[in-house]
């Protein structure tokens, strides 16, 4: 996993300027160390998507007035930073996030009862065949 300066001009779409390119990809390849250490393969968007907004608007420019017009954009620090989007892209990226459960009960804890097995019998219902017969 590597970003160098041509892949920022490629998402982009122009040219830039190699060393501040430079400076950006390593300071948002720190910040993404900062929430999973090492970085997956695929952190690449990641980072390439933070020096990007970085690029873009290094001032983080959340208002714009031209003549009687006036534009509002969200919220946020000034600087280089993470979304709550970038974290969690790469806790997913990174094995973390979903699903999963976790066994609460000890090694030694006796087997569960027949009722909570939820095993399907010959029949095709949850007691195999005969609903007040015990399995």
């Amino acid at each position: 996993m590597t970003v160098a300066p041509p892949d920022l001009g490629t998402y982009l779409g122009t040219t830039v300027d190699e060393t501040r390119a430079q400076y950006l990809i390593d300071r948002a390849t720190d910040l993404c160390l900062s929430i999973c250490d090492p970085l997956p393969a695929a952190a690449d968007a990641v980072i390439l998507d933070v020096v990007a907004r970085a690029w873009s608007n290094p001032t983080n420019v959340q208002q714009q007035t031209v003549g009687p017009l006036a534009a509002s954009y969200g919220a946020g620090a000034g600087g280089l930073w993470l979304t709550r989007q970038n974290k969690a892209t790469l806790r997913r990226l990174n094995g973390g996030g979903g699903a999963f459960t976790i066994d609460t009960a000890p090694a030694t804890a006796p087997p569960m009862p027949w009722w909570e097995l939820n095993t399907w019998g010959a029949g095709g219902d949850v007691f195999g065949g005969d609903w007040d017969q015990v399995p």
